[in-house]
């Protein structure tokens, strides 16, 4: 099973390079907030965002009309993304990841990246990455299901989050503005 691991990691790392400036189809679409209860959604996902950010493993999932959040599935995604809080933060403090408008976080693989970091750092990065991103699918495709809603409303849940953390990134943190750069907060 760690060999597997392994080898996933140096996959990912491989393939990283080529796909640092290719944009997900993902981000290109425009939310469809007319299939959400958006003022509802909204406010769930500040609150989601600030409990994973201060670290909140056992946030209150308070009632928000028309948006299920307590499932065993978001209960164990906000867990695991709060105990990964600190960790997502150093990343973004080293500004070698970002946060992407389509809800998830990415490394930027340069080449200081790359010489100031050991191979064994990159891989440990690289699955701080990886997992966060696991946890926050689980969440957003938590959400449309036990919501019930149409599989279209999925780019809407991942905009507002997004959205959500953005008032949250400290300055210097890097997130993708709406044209798809890379900037900073």
């Amino acid at each position: 099973m760690k060999k597997r691991i392994v080898v996933l990691v140096i996959v990912l790392a491989l393939l990283a390079p080529g796909c640092a400036r290719v944009s997900s189809p993902f981000s290109a679409m425009r939310p469809d907030y007319s299939r959400v209860p958006e003022d509802s959604l909204r406010a769930a996902a500040r609150a989601l965002e600030e409990a994973a950010a201060r670290g909140d493993r056992e946030p209150e999932l308070e009632t928000f009309p028309g948006v299920v959040l307590d499932t065993p599935e978001i209960r164990q995604a906000m867990r695991a993304r709060a105990a990964r809080a600190e960790l997502v933060h150093e990343l973004l403090d080293s500004g070698n990841a970002y946060e992407q408008r389509s809800g998830t976080i990415r490394m930027i693989n340069t080449r200081e990246y790359r010489r100031s970091t050991s191979s064994r750092k990159r891989d440990q990065n690289a699955m701080v990455v990886m997992s966060e991103n696991q946890n926050r699918w689980a969440l957003y495709e938590g959400i449309l299901k036990a919501s019930e809603w149409s599989p279209g409303a999925l780019g809407a849940v991942q905009h507002i989050f997004f959205e959500a953390r953005q008032p949250l990134l400290a300055p210097g943190h890097k997130y993708e503005d709406e044209q798809g750069n890379i900037v900073r907060k």
